[in-house]
């Protein structure tokens, strides 16, 4: 019984024969993918800077955040797959929201 390597790449622990972790290189090549996001930190505030990769004529730039609210006073600069980087804001946002109740 011998396992074909989509067996191998379904967990981020499970191993092929050679020792490799699949889903691991995956994500080093789904980072390859992503554009430049920089953040500067000054005495009177913070500057967000983020490329925009248009990949397809059809694609519009004015509707694609890269740089997004997260509350009244956080922001964040995203990079990479949109999917990833929705789910993340989101999670940041529900954060801040739990966090102003309690405090």
């Amino acid at each position: 019984m011998f396992l074909t390597r989509s067996e191998y790449d379904r967990g981020v622990n499970t191993f092929s024969p050679e020792g490799r972790l699949f889903q691991v290189e995956y994500a080093i090549e789904a980072i390859k993918l992503g554009s430049t996001a920089i953040g500067i930190q000054t005495g009177e505030g913070v500057v967000l800077a983020v490329e925009k990769r248009i990949t397809s004529p059809l694609m519009i730039p004015s509707t694609i955040e890269k740089i997004v609210q997260i509350d009244k006073h956080i922001g964040c600069a995203v990079s990479g797959l949109v999917a990833d980087s929705r789910t993340l804001v989101d999670h940041a946002r529900v954060e801040c929201a739990n966090h102003w109740f309690v405090y």
